[in-house]
């Protein structure tokens, strides 16, 4: 399906299942096929399930025009809008959970919960190392050095080499205008008003983003609750992934609840 943004700018997204709502927002160079593919269908058999094509990503438009956090917060409220929907909770990783954050300071009264996964909240203090490690010295799969724990790729290549079956490619323009909304991301001296319950999940070995600036955002958010994984890499969504559906799950149910009681 396709919505139009305040500027003009297409986007695309899904829904599928019913229950309380929730929306995915991929992180940066994501698509839903390429972040969700493993998530949509077990996520559908409990919640409703809203997903969408950041803009540059995906089946979305890829304008040359400056991004921001906050014009592709008010992209995903489009698409919630779009859906049928005026609450939900957030599901977003990396630039997806900065753009959920901007959408829990601004937008208060259309998020039920936050779900943060190898996020941080600004400053832009690039972790990446450049090298690979030893270990993964001439291995065909080293280029994911940055993205899983070297232990993961070890024991799991042929998980790893699916998940790169998936992964998109988009325009240099769009690449640099992604770029371009983490670098003026500055969220950390606001996340105290964010007052809505945030589960919060790091990797102990992420490379692209510190277990530090989870515990920075844990510590910053009132109602936060953090999940540390180990071993696990910026992309701790997929190398613990029925462990973080779980927690998703029992997150987003515990939340409901209350709001019922």
């Amino acid at each position: 399906m396709m919505v139009t943004a305040n500027d003009g700018t297409e986007l695309h997204y899904t829904v599928s299942g019913q229950g309380p709502p929730i929306v995915l927002i991929g992180g940066k160079t994501s698509s839903i096929e390429s972040a969700w593919w493993r998530y949509l269908p077990e996520l559908a058999r409990e919640l409703r399930v809203i997903a969408l094509d950041n803009r540059g990503a995906g089946r979305s438009a890829k304008p040359d025009v400056p991004y921001s956090t906050e014009v592709m917060a008010e992209d995903a409220l489009t698409v919630l809008n779009a859906a049928g929907e005026r609450s939900a909770h957030w599901f977003g990783i990396s630039l997806g959970g900065m753009i959920a954050q901007q959408i829990g300071l601004n937008h208060p009264e259309a998020v039920r919960s936050l779900i943060l996964a190898a996020s941080h909240c600004g400053d832009d203090r690039a972790e990446t190392s450049g090298k690979p490690p030893e270990a993964l010295v001439g291995n065909p799969l080293a280029r994911f050095s940055n993205l899983y724990s070297t232990a993961f790729i070890l024991e799991h290549p042929d998980w790893v080499a699916e998940d790169a079956r998936h992964f998109g490619k988009m325009p240099l323009h769009a690449i640099h205008r992604q770029d371009q909304a983490v670098r003026n991301h500055h969220a950390c001296d606001r996340l105290a008003q964010i007052r809505k319950p945030v589960l919060i999940v790091h990797g102990r070995q992420d490379r692209m983003v510190s277990v530090r600036r989870a515990e920075e955002m844990a510590a910053r958010l009132p109602q936060a609750r953090l999940e540390i994984l180990d071993p696990a890499g910026h992309q701790v969504h997929s190398e613990h992934f029925q462990q973080v559906v779980g927690l998703v799950l029992d997150f987003v149910q515990g939340v409901e609840s209350s709001e019922e009681g």
